[in-house]
């Protein structure tokens, strides 16, 4: 996964990954801390220094966490979280519940990226072993010496509940992630990856949304195709990666004249697609002019050279009693026609 970068930054996902493994962090701290004065005072001098070296590791997994080594700090908790489990149980008894750790390490071990398939099968199958084999232990060697039954309870109930609290802290941010993955694909099912505008099969559904719209409300609303001259010659004078990036210009430039509620969509090759709701055919002029004009006296930057392109515009009315996707068409004539008529111009369909 990705270091987090100098400025302390994080992508979205990785966030949620930092996140968990902080508040998991600070929990696992916390406890390895409270427990050393607690085993010393009770006489178990060599669970004290074994939470004085599992703090140590606690704090050494937080660190790399802040350091972008997610998989990393992971996996020293994880072993942690094992090894304490082994040694604790047996020596204070199955009933004081350190076992319960066991469950909030399983769904904690999952952020871990490295683990994928039949290796995520075999460590949800050691951590069942593990609390089985404890299980069984525990049961056939009761600890010697023995706590205070009052004080096993006590242990027993905390424990549970620090448990439980990791567990919720996991499952919350693991939901999360479930999430931000759905709306990340969804975006990309949506989205044209180059120009980050609506896709063409995203806009189809828009419009056959805002053509109801317009009908039930007795709407205006108008449709343009927007294409960009010779953009062919541009790819081949000077290649696709600048073709690329004049798509990208000329997008976020058309994008940054539209007002609040219309809608831009790359529907393919050089061509885009623009919905304008509640406006007419004269509205609708208005507008397409004024980006014909100032895209063709805007001057793009693209790697250190200069560029001017110009853009046709090819306009429809919508007529609510004809389906969307005839004003669609009509558009795309009014285009052809103005292509037809020497480009760098605006062409309605009447």
């Amino acid at each position: 996964m990705n270091r987090i970068a100098g400025n302390g930054s994080h992508s979205r996902h990785n966030y949620r990954i930092f996140m968990v493994i902080n508040s998991v962090g600070y929990i696992g701290i916390l406890v390895h801390l409270a427990l050393i004065p607690v085993f010393y005072c009770l006489g178990f001098p060599g669970l004290a220094f074994l939470n004085i070296a599992g703090s140590v590791l606690w704090i050494g997994a937080w660190s790399v966490n802040h350091q972008g080594r997610y998989n990393t700090a992971i996996l020293l908790m994880t072993v942690e979280v094992i090894s304490h489990t082994l040694l604790v149980v047996p020596t204070v008894g199955w009933q004081a519940g350190f076992q319960y750790y066991l469950f909030a390490a399983v769904p904690f071990t999952l952020f871990n990226n490295r683990f994928e398939g039949k290796a995520i099968i075999f460590i949800s199958i050691a951590f069942c072993m593990e609390f089985l084999l404890l299980s069984i232990y525990t049961s056939d060697h009761p600890p010697n010496p023995s706590l205070p039954d009052n004080l096993v309870k006590l242990f027993g109930r905390a424990n549970i509940v620090i448990a439980f609290t990791a567990q919720g802290v996991i499952s919350y941010y693991f939901r999360l992630a479930s999430i931000y993955l759905e709306q990340e694909l969804e975006k990309q099912a949506h989205t044209d990856p180059l120009t980050g505008l609506y896709n063409r099969r995203r806009m189809l559904d828009f419009l056959l949304q805002q053509g109801k719209l317009a009908e039930r409300e007795q709407a205006a609303l108008s449709v343009a195709f927007v294409d960009i001259d010779h953009f062919k010659k541009i790819n081949d004078n000077y290649g696709h990666g600048t073709g690329d990036q004049v798509l990208r210009e000329v997008a976020e430039f058309v994008k940054r004249q539209l007002r609040k509620g219309d809608t831009l969509a790359r529907w393919g090759g050089e061509e885009f697609l623009l919905l304008l709701p509640h406006t007419d055919l004269d509205g609708a002029r208005v507008l397409a002019e004024k980006i014909c004009g100032t895209v063709a006296e805007h001057v793009f930057q693209i790697d250190g050279k200069d560029y001017s392109v110009t853009l046709t515009i090819g306009l429809c009315e919508h007529r609510t009693e004809h389906p969307i996707e005839k004003s669609i068409k009509l558009a795309d004539i009014a285009l052809y026609r103005g292509k037809q008529a020497g480009r760098n111009r605006v062409m309605c369909y009447s």
